[in-house]
């Protein structure tokens, strides 16, 4: 990455071009929609035994410190990948919504079955790293974000027998490597960076398309770490649906984040059912990461 002179306009970083979406928005998606939609299940792992040497989100800390083994935050993931995400899934696909899973590569090698069966109900499988124990960051080398990303890829591959082209990163973390990395590993979207309402290329070398989810209404954004109560953030999100199908920018997306093991417990899902059942999920072009980078590669 080269760093650009702060006084410059535009960002210190050349990894995108700066530019105002509502001026620069393109042209609308299949069936004359103005917004595309989908919404990222993401189905994450928690290695019961803490690895060293690894950075990891701090709000999965349990409330009494930080412990290994660690049955708790554990617990909790894995009744998303058992519950969660099939009540989830089930639900939003009688809605119409297009679903797609951010997978940890550690739960397609424990459960192949579980990739398997979402592929099979024509989920769109993502790609995002290892563990919700092992967040990308700059303290990261090169080789070891490699490795990681290399091992997700290929635990989804064996499950699924297709090799994903489209990832995630696990709560947000990014070095400055990672696109170079996606790029050489033959991934050709990214749902990251939520920075924009429209999607954009990306690196070094302008390859990776990313599609920008709206990670101030993820439900581990809103609910984990805001510590906001389930019908406040379907409030939020109930305000959000309804500004983006009146407002929506040409060209734009609408990619809502949520966790298997946090919207898919009965507590909070009875809030989110009630908010996405009085809203038409055909208001948007309903589709998959993929198929919005076929898209909008051929716009441009």
């Amino acid at each position: 990455m080269t760093l650009r002179d702060p006084t410059h306009t535009g960002p210190d970083h050349t990894w995108y071009e700066h530019r105002r979406s509502a001026l620069s928005a393109g042209s609308n998606w299949p069936e004359g929609s103005r917004s595309a939609a989908f919404i990222l299940i993401r189905v994450h792992a928690l290695e019961i035994n803490t690895p060293q040497d690894f950075t990891r989100d701090p709000r999965w800390r349990i409330d009494f410190g930080n412990y290994s083994p660690e049955y708790r935050s554990h617990s909790l993931m894995e009744y998303g990948n058992r519950i969660g995400v099939f009540r989830l899934l089930d639900f939003l696909q009688s809605l119409g919504w297009k679903v797609a899973a951010a997978v940890n590569g550690l739960v397609a090698h424990e459960n192949p079955w579980l990739i398997r069966d979402l592929d099979r109900r024509g989920v769109e499988i993502v790609a995002s790293g290892w563990s919700a124990s092992r967040m990308v960051s700059s303290a990261m080398s090169p080789e070891i974000e490699t490795e990681l990303i290399r091992r997700s890829r290929d635990a989804i591959a064996e499950a699924t027998g297709s090799v994903p082209r489209t990832y995630s990163s696990q709560d947000y973390g990014y070095s400055i490597h990672t696109a170079r990395i996606l790029s050489s590993l033959g991934f050709s979207a990214a749902v990251d960076w939520p920075n924009d309402e429209v999607p954009f290329s990306f690196g070094e070398d302008r390859k990776l398309l990313i599609i920008p989810p709206a990670a101030e209404l993820d439900d581990a954004q809103m609910v984990v770490g805001r510590r906001l109560q389930s019908p406040r953030w379907c409030g939020h999100l109930a305000e959000a649906l309804s500004y983006w199908k009146e407002h929506a920018l040409s060209g734009s997306v609408l990619v809502l984040p949520l966790h298997a093991w946090i919207s898919g417990a009965p507590h909070r899902f009875t809030n989110l059912r009630q908010t996405l059942t009085a809203f038409d999920a055909q208001s948007f072009w309903q589709a998959a990461p993929l198929e919005i980078e076929a898209a909008w590669r051929k716009q441009h």
